[in-house]
């Protein structure tokens, strides 16, 4: 997986025991309805079923029972899908970043499905879902809990922006 440390830096996170230079990575916290930075405590490996995604042209691979902050660009109400579940519907993924000022609308493709494969992420409490860079300004907001009853229903873009 990637990450995006303190100085908006992109880091490829691929082993549990490599050493990384930064000590903070961007996140959204739930809790205060803010995108801000946490200290980077551990990596986590996990082997499973995994969907090759593409947003904005950039291709990566999530877990498939991951889940993606997406919104009604209608409406402005948050959400969050599956990953597996991607492939049913359009969905439009919540892209910011930390020089945004406004967020920016991505279709979200599935394009691959991988039985098993290795995904390493750092350590996140259930009300912090991760940024993931889709380009060296930009990411997806990407979790392993769904974060939508306790934390997001009712909730618009307004209210983390």
């Amino acid at each position: 997986m990637l990450i995006c440390d303190e100085n908006n830096e992109t880091i490829i996170i691929d082993s549990t025991i490599m050493p990384v230079i930064s000590d903070y990575f961007w996140v959204l916290d739930l809790e205060i309805s803010e995108f801000t930075l946490i200290p980077i405590l551990y990596f986590q490996e996990s082997v499973s079923p995994s969907i090759l995604v593409e947003v904005n042209g950039f291709k990566f691979v999530l877990p498939a029972n991951w889940n993606l902050l997406v919104y009604d660009p209608d409406t402005m109400q948050l959400d969050v899908v599956e990953i597996s579940d991607l492939s049913s519907s359009n969905f439009t993924a919540l892209v910011y970043g930390p020089n945004f000022g406004f967020i920016k609308p991505a279709n979200v493709r599935t394009l691959d499905y991988r039985v098993s494969y290795k995904n390493v992420s750092p350590s996140l409490n259930k009300h912090q879902m991760m940024c993931h860079p889709i380009s060296p300004d930009s990411w997806v907001v990407i979790s392993p809990s769904d974060n939508y009853g306790k934390f997001l229903k009712d909730k618009t873009v307004g209210d983390i922006i």
